[in-house]
């Protein structure tokens, strides 16, 4: 028998360590807010967008604009649209996309989580229709507890609403811990879709990363009570309850 050849492949559950807290990690409380700079391009246009939810007007503003892509500068406006466009750089249903059982495999550097995407209630029209034909997977660094990445990936062509033919999809995140707070983030992304809508071809494809960040909380009291019940655990361990009511 050729141990090398024996699959590392387990259940694990989501309320199980590690995973629970690293899951723990990417759902931040309310009150965390963050201010920052993003890249964004798809080969053939280039944006950097500046957003800061302190400031009164032009919160998200586009400072640098190379090159015509409108593909490109309607994913920009999608983003800039959304009622708190730094939510973007959290991974926060990821518990509820995961549902209550995973399978897992030991890579040896990490730990592979895979999962078909559940439904969530922050998932809109698209994201459940797409849903079905996706599979889910997460790096998992299972020593201290945090994600590494998130890959979202079609396993089939697949047909949707108006037409919409989708030959291949591809959503791939990159995440970082935030070393102060202790939380996990989103801090480069790519998409890659290709496909027919109405017998027109559809070809998107656009990376984004953010090249600068500064979390903060709400008010001082919020960051206060965060970091009383961080320190009460004495672990360095997101806190789970952390809603102020």
């Amino acid at each position: 028998m050729v141990l090398g050849l024996i699959s590392a492949g387990f259940l694990l559950s989501t309320v199980e360590q590690p995973l629970d807290t690293a899951l723990s990690r990417t759902e931040p409380p309310i009150s965390l807010r963050a201010a920052f700079v993003v890249e964004m391009t798809d080969g053939e246009a280039f944006r950097e967008i500046r957003y800061d939810p302190r400031l009164a007007q032009d919160q998200w503003v586009v400072t640098v604009a190379e090159g015509q892509s409108r593909e490109l500068d309607k994913a920009v406006q999608e983003w800039g649209n959304d009622d708190s466009p730094d939510g973007w750089l959290f991974a926060d249903d990821l518990r509820a996309s995961m549902g209550r059982l995973v399978e897992a495999e030991d890579t040896g550097l990490a730990w592979q989580i895979q999962f078909q995407h559940q439904i969530s209630e922050n998932d809109g029209p698209l994201d459940k229709w797409a849903a079905n034909h996706l599979i889910g997977i997460a790096w998992l660094e299972p020593v201290n507890g945090y994600f590494l990445r998130i890959d979202y990936e079609s396993y089939e062509p697949f047909s949707g609403p108006g037409g919409l033919q989708v030959d291949s999809y591809n959503h791939h995140y990159l995440i970082r811990q935030e070393p102060e707070y202790g939380f996990s983030y989103i801090w480069a992304f790519k998409v890659d879709m290709h496909g027919q809508f109405q017998g027109s071809p559809i070809d998107r494809a656009y990376r984004v990363q953010v090249t600068d960040v500064e979390f903060f909380f709400a008010t001082p009291g919020e960051e206060a009570r965060y970091q009383s019940q961080r320190l009460s655990q004495n672990t360095g361990d997101y806190p789970r309850l952390v809603s102020a009511n």
